[in-house]
């Protein structure tokens, strides 16, 4: 009993490091694909596999495939999933170099890692048609809806290009829905009422409506 009592410590120990082990040599599996000779669908896979368990070390690689044209999408999925903020400055970084739709995927992942960083460099996308991806930064700000992004919301939805209120206003539904979980129902209804003045009456204005009923309905909002 006491030998069986003397080695559970170690076999704690053994356990917990057993799935950290695992994932590194994972990790390292993954990326020894994306630097070898393997075909797409195996390259494909392992940067899906780094957005499940992959490290800073991972964010280069990944980031080397923004521009490739059957891996981008794959690169930039591995580029959402990892968690260090490495990942997001990497996207960040890549969109003075990309175009068309591999510029467009970057700030859509912008989007969903919410990156607060990349906040100016969409503000700037959005209010430049030059660059092609207005709509896709309209987008991604809403998703990460901190003050200064709902500030360009509004900013578009009051001045901007016609063709730019109906995108902005959509964003402005997911940002208000995110504000209003982070307790800023405040700021929620002060965009949904931006909607509510842009567009014509519809679908989208009747929406906001009833979401600032639904505000004004809970208390403490």
């Amino acid at each position: 009993m006491k030998l069986i009592r003397s080695l559970l410590p170690t076999l704690l120990v053994v356990a917990l490091a057993v799935p950290v082990l695992g994932a590194v040599a994972s990790e390292s599996a993954a990326l020894a694909v994306l630097a070898s000779d393997a075909g797409l669908q195996e390259k494909a896979r392992a940067c899906q596999e780094l957005g499940d368990f992959g490290g800073p070390k991972a964010v280069a690689p990944l980031a080397a495939l923004l521009s490739k044209e059957h891996l981008a999408d794959y690169a930039r999925s591995g580029l959402e999933g990892i968690k260090d903020p490495s990942a997001g400055r990497a996207l960040r970084n890549a969109l003075p170099t990309l175009e068309g739709r591999f510029l467009a995927g970057a700030v859509n992942s912008l989007g969903v890692r919410r990156e607060i960083a990349a906040v100016p460099e969409l503000q700037k996308l959005a209010l430049d048609p030059k660059r092609g991806v207005a709509e896709e930064a309209i987008s991604s700000l809403g998703m990460i809806a901190n003050r200064d992004a709902t500030k360009t919301l509004q900013q578009v939805l009051a001045s901007g290009p016609a063709e730019l209120r109906v995108p902005a206003a959509h964003a402005s539904l997911v940002a208000a829905a995110q504000l209003a979980k982070d307790g800023n129902g405040v700021g929620a209804r002060e965009l949904l009422a931006a909607v509510v003045k842009a567009l014509p009456p519809g679908q989208l204005a009747t929406v906001a409506q009833n979401q600032i009923a639904a505000l004004k309905a809970k208390p403490g909002k």
